[in-house]
């Protein structure tokens, strides 16, 4: 093969990789930092490929004196410099060399060589350790591996510089470019093989093109490693820095680790869990790690042979990764491109988001789900894909304004959630039996928002486990063991609150421990009937040979509806079953979070003060999590005879998010919009069906409709999704997220009017 020259190169090569390394001796080094640097050292040569390096012993100091190939940039090399003061202020922990300044205080100085060349010079410091490719890698290499990359990935982001913009012939980007040394191959065998796999390549470059970019060190890789003390106590030479993909460096370092690899797969996994403990990767990323990572080998093989018949007495190093890079590239190159990232998706938590419509997905489900057990909205089911604000997108390419679910109160994958929930989880997630700062202030916030006397804060994971949580509170404490539900009432899914959800069962299955009070629907509805009906419940209890521990209530009465209850009907609810010696529970799972549109909780509305307060669905915004406000002797009796733990109640992620949904809520003012934009959709809504029940306060708001189930399917036609609820499912519920403006609310009229014709 030819050799190249800087004349024949192609255009933007870099000139050292064809220029002959610096013609430097010992003796030129020596006599350099005595004169340029005032020292006098012991040096002796050290391996390179391009440069010449040479080890300074002054003393006590150990010195690495850098004399670069003539073919660099001298832009490049202060490049390199600036770099290495940037990362040794960003991250002064991170173990880089550091510049010792001339006599004169530069950075850089220059020798000339004996054939007459000038080479710039820089001296650095020595740091502790062996290099990791001539030593045995320890077992927690790869994962230390990773984080230092990722370290230093981080540590440049912020870096910038001209000479930064050159194309390498390493950046595994460009491989496509080293198709002319596949005919070089050794192996006649390799050629035919490593051509269809440039192929495969030709549009890396393009693919990384929109990924996140910096200038970065671009050969983290075990030759530039040093290990001592069970650690990375070193990462050296900068030399083939360069602007590239953040992800094409990782798979620099990535592929450096794997050529030395018993188990290609375990490593890769622990690399990468290492690096993402710093930066997270993007999925983008993700998809191009195993495709960098073959050009990477590909581009060590086909420079090797480029290079070592130009160099047969430096053969030795410039084939070593040549055995390594071929095991890489057999067996990654037998995946095709997708199953290859797909592997890397799985190793990285990045699996894919299906996107694509898949008819086959109902079947199965229903094949798993246990078919009528857990049931879909709507006779053609949405196969949903993403969410975004008060949107719901479906994979056949519509979307939806969210008119019914009140779980992401603060509108589906708000960013200040999301950001709380990633950045806690990649620090701490555990259980509430160990001390931790936001489980104890989300209490203390909780409990500040409720009136006096309720002092008590328990986490669960949902409303169910919360009601369950106070039924068995209220059992101990009072003795008894009745409950008293509003008729069609809905209290959970446990064994307990299951037979509180009167809506869920008919009324001949209603077991004797409960009895109901009809909800309140005619506005004459007061004080006084309230306290009627809650004595018709306890003397039904009593025939059955019970009394009542508790009385329950959904304050929106969802269930029922959607009603809007007389403030001296819900405090006769309240007075009447203490009373009667029982406790009162203020459900607002449904209710609560400023869904009234006047108060954090809806019972506030009607001057309540109740025993027990729950919280669920909207309280994490999609992240399970649940609360139970109670008094302290409350809690003090039953711990004297009983006691409560859940695994992943109040854990520090579920508590952040709902730390979270607190601050957008006060921060944005979505109590009293709620308000503003209820009023506006109610008003609507009345003007079109002024003949219609149109029920209901703030953001929660029911239609009496003759088909409340089919006109739901015509909603949904227009890209409205709406739920049904009330006796025989004939009212039209509508909970949307509580970031709804006017301008959802007059898209939500436009629907409805449509569904109306």
């Amino acid at each position: 093969m030819t050799p190249m020259t800087p004349m024949t190169q192609k255009a933007g090569r870099t000139a050292s990789m064809v220029e002959d390394p610096p013609q430097v001796d010992v003796r030129t080094a020596a006599q350099l930092l005595r004169s340029e640097y005032g020292l006098d050292a012991v040096v002796t040569e050290l391996r390179s490929e391009r440069d010449r390096n040479f080890l300074a012993e002054a003393g006590s100091r150990r010195l690495v004196v850098k004399v670069s190939n003539s073919g660099d940039d001298a832009a490049q090399i202060a490049m390199e410099c600036a770099a290495m003061e940037h990362v040794a202020c960003v991250d002064p922990e991170l173990p880089i060399p550091r510049l010792i300044p001339t006599t004169t205080g530069g950075p850089v100085t220059s020798v000339r060589a004996a054939d007459g060349r000038t080479h710039l010079v820089r001296v650095i410091t020595v740091l502790p350790g062996e290099v990791a490719d001539l030593t045995a890698l320890p077992e927690w290499f790869a994962t230390g591996f990773g984080v230092i990359s990722g370290r230093l990935t981080r540590a440049l982001q912020g870096f910038g510089h001209p000479s930064a913009h050159r194309r390498l012939d390493w950046d595994p980007r460009h491989v496509a470019d080293l198709r002319p040394y596949a005919d070089g191959l050794p192996d006649v065998r390799r050629r035919a093989p490593m051509q269809r796999l440039l192929d495969r390549f030709a549009g890396l470059g393009e693919a990384t093109r929109k990924l996140p970019a910096s200038a970065l060190h671009g050969d983290v890789t075990l030759s530039n490693l040093l290990l001592a003390d069970g650690g990375i106590s070193g990462v050296i030479d900068f030399g083939d820095m360069h602007h590239t993909a953040r992800v094409a460096d990782l798979a620099i370092g990535l592929t450096s680790l794997l050529r030395e690899s018993g188990d290609l797969w375990a490593d890769a996994g622990r690399f990468l869990d290492g690096y993402q403990r710093v930066l997270p990767l993007e999925p983008a990323e993700v998809e191009l790690i195993g495709e960098l990572v073959l050009a990477r080998s590909a581009a060590s093989v086909l420079i090797s042979a480029w290079r070592a018949p130009l160099y047969p007495d430096n053969e030795e190093y410039l084939t070593s990764l040549v055995v390594g890079s071929w095991r890489i590239l057999d067996q990654l190159g037998e995946l095709e491109q997708s199953e290859l990232a797909n592997r890397f998706h799985h190793l990285c938590g990045t699996s894919r988001v299906v996107t694509a419509p898949d008819a086959t997905l109902l079947v199965r489900r229903k094949a798993v789900l246990g078919g009528e057990l857990s049931p879909l909205f709507y006779r053609r089911p949405l196969q949903v894909v993403r969410a975004e604000g008060p949107w719901i997108h479906t994979a056949d390419g519509r979307r939806y304004l969210d008119a019914y679910n009140n779980v992401p109160v603060v509108g589906h994958t708000h960013p200040a959630v999301v950001q709380a929930i990633s950045r806690q989880a990649a620090v701490l997630n555990l259980n509430s039996r160990y001390l931790h700062p936001h489980v104890v202030e989300l209490a203390e916030r909780l409990v500040a928002s409720m009136p006096d006397g309720l002092d008590t804060c328990v986490f669960a994971n949902s409303g169910s486990e919360a009601n369950d949580l106070a039924w068995r509170m209220a059992r101990v404490v009072t003795g008894r063991g009745g409950a008293i539900v509003a008729d069609l009432a809905y209290h959970g899914v446990s064994e307990a609150t299951a037979a509180f959800s009167t809506n869920t069962y008919p009324a001949s299955a209603r077991p004797s421990h409960v009895a109901v009070f009809q909800a309140p629907r005619d506005p004459g509805d007061d004080g006084p009937a309230a306290i009627a009906r809650v004595g018709s419940a306890r003397a039904e209890l009593q025939r059955a040979g019970h009394d009542p521990a508790l009385l329950a209530v959904d304050s929106v009465f969802s269930s029922a509806g959607i009603l809007t209850p007389r403030d001296d009907f819900m405090r006769g609810l309240q007075d009447a079953v203490r009373a009667a010696g029982g406790l009162f529970l203020a459900d607002e799972v449904q209710a609560g979070f400023g869904r009234g549109g006047r108060n954090l909780w809806r019972f506030q509305d009607f001057g309540l003060t109740p025993d027990f307060v729950t919280l669920g669905k909207p309280m994490g915004n999609g992240h399970p999590v649940a609360a139970l406000i109670t008094r302290r002797e409350i809690a003090k009796a039953f711990t004297e005879v009983d006691e409560y733990f859940s695994t992943f109640g109040g854990n520090p992620v579920s508590c952040v998010a709902a730390l979270t949904v607190l601050d957008v809520i006060e921060q944005t003012g979505l109590v009293a919009r709620s308000g503003t934009v209820g009023a506006e959709l109610r008003a609507g809504l009345e003007e079109l069906v002024p003949e219609l029940p149109v029920r209901g306060q703030g953001l929660m708001v029911g239609v009496e409709l003759p088909d409340a189930a089919g006109f739901a399917e015509r909603l949904r036609d227009h890209g409205v999704l709406v739920g049904t609820t009330g006796p025989g499912g004939g009212v039209l519920k509508i909970r949307p997220p509580l970031i709804w403006t006017s301008a959802e609310v007059d898209r939500f009229l436009v629907a409805f009017q449509r569904a109306l014709d």
